[in-house]
């Protein structure tokens, strides 16, 4: 044999997924850590999370992106990189006059930097992915069903899911797996519908990387809280789920690992900082009579404004060089601040934000204290709430996000301690065995025992 061709077929065949591994990413929103690391306190049944505990490595927590919401976080763990670099800043486009009637980052054209998608396919593998946020359009899915909305509850929203996804593939699927459900608000059989449909592709597509995107835990904590008797049954229907994922993954490979992760943490809340108001008294914002796309304030000019994610707020200026608006905003949020009552437990500045990796274009950021989040409303400037939300910097515990794997060649009981979410796409990447130079951080080391 020619000892090139020899030499280029053994790198093929010690190719860890040459040989038949594969991988399947499972990201349940808004799950906590201690979610599974403290499963017996909060009374859950949970065994398909549990042995993937005991039998492979887990992060005791992953450290996220500011804000810790759902869109970056996703995109920060297939690409290994901040937001400040990928380009997804949080879940909505900026739009302070409501003319993209509350559009999300859906599209994958707005990722500034490569994917495991497009890696693993580039090395051969084939790849499946459903419902996992900026998808839209993405490069190296052979099987795509992207996460997507407009009018979630109404029958043409399916028509665009269809339209969106890789030609004939959900049609395909209804015979044998039922009609796909895309309302965000219908989350248990949501996620179950997703499972149905990732389990086909899973059987018939036998993808080697597939991601998959489960989201009725984030939603019941956002109406209940965490580890509200709701949110606690979610997450074991979710384990469930898990073990379906599993069982079609392992009939396609027999040896495939199983990643769970998650996008942020969560955190209880009992009050709301209206800061909408704060910033229309200062004439920072132009309000109009009556309101906005679905009940929001109707915002008829601006020069700051308010990005509110859930327990944070980005302070952008329309003009970046008007100096004598970003002292004016600067004093208004010190102002703010400085009362307890208001419930703000620091004000970042641009070097702050920097160094956690958030949007380059905002002037501040604020951050609350995790029993408070951040709204813009017609109400007063603080507004009792309840239930749960997120969105907050990264550096809350409450906010860790989750890490766990299993399959060959990882450590049984391995504790990888705190860990960075930016670390998760290098790590998978070495695991199946292409490179992946464009992340920040490199591979965690996953062999060993506790």
């Amino acid at each position: 044999m020619n000892r090139c061709v020899f030499f280029i077929l053994s790198l093929i065949l010690a190719s860890p997924w040459a040989s038949g591994s594969a991988l399947l990413l499972i990201s349940i929103d808004g799950l906590r850590p201690d979610y599974v690391l403290q499963a017996d306190a909060h009374g859950l049944k949970i065994p398909h999370l549990r042995r993937i505990l005991r039998e492979g490595a887990h992060a005791s927590g992953a450290r996220g992106v500011l804000p810790t919401v759902t869109y970056p976080s996703h995109t920060t763990i297939v690409t290994g990189v901040w937001p400040a670099k990928h380009g997804i800043y949080t879940n909505t486009t900026f739009d302070p006059l409501g003319m993209n009637f509350e559009g999300w980052y859906w599209y994958s054209e707005d990722i500034a930097v490569p994917t495991l998608w497009e890696a693993a396919a580039k090395a051969g593998m084939t790849v499946g992915s459903v419902s996992w946020p900026v998808s839209v359009g993405a490069k190296g899915i052979r099987y795509n069903i992207p996460e997507y909305w407009r009018a979630p509850q109404g029958a043409d929203d399916l028509k665009v899911v269809r339209a969106v996804s890789t030609p004939g593939l959900v049609a395909e699927i209804a015979k044998d797996a039922g009609p796909y459900n895309n309302d965000i608000n219908d989350a248990i059989p949501g996620d179950w519908a997703r499972t149905r449909y990732a389990v086909w592709i899973l059987r018939h597509g036998k993808p080697q990387f597939m991601t998959v995107h489960l989201a009725a835990l984030d939603h019941l904590q956002h109406a209940t809280g965490p580890f509200s008797p709701e949110s606690n049954s979610s997450l074991e229907q979710i384990d469930e789920m898990l073990g379906q994922l599993e069982e079609a993954a392992r009939t396609a490979f027999p040896d495939y690992a199983v990643c769970v992760v998650s996008d942020h943490g969560f955190s209880r809340i009992d009050h709301s900082l209206n800061l909408m108001k704060a910033f229309a008294g200062e004439a920072l914002v132009t309000l109009g009579p009556g309101g906005g796309f679905r009940g929001a304030p109707l915002v008829l000019d601006w020069k700051a404004f308010p990005k509110v994610d859930g327990g944070s707020a980005a302070i952008l200026l329309k003009d970046p060089k008007d100096e004598t608006t970003r002292v004016k905003v600067e004093q208004l949020l010190r102002r703010l601040a400085a009362n307890p009552a208001n419930g703000i437990a620091r004000i970042l500045d641009r070097k702050a934000i920097a160094a956690m990796g958030g949007n380059p274009e905002a002037a501040f950021w604020v951050d609350m204290q995790v029993n408070f989040s951040v709204v813009n409303s017609v109400g007063e400037l603080v507004i009792p709430t309840k239930g749960g939300t997120h969105g907050y910097a990264p550096t809350h515990p409450e906010l860790l996000a989750s890490f766990f794997i299993a399959g060959p060649a990882v450590g049984n009981g391995l504790t990888l301690g705190e860990i960075d979410l930016r670390s998760i796409a290098p790590t998978l990447a070495a695991y199946l065995g292409f490179p992946f130079p464009s992340a920040d951080l490199k591979p965690l080391a996953l062999a060993g025992t506790r």
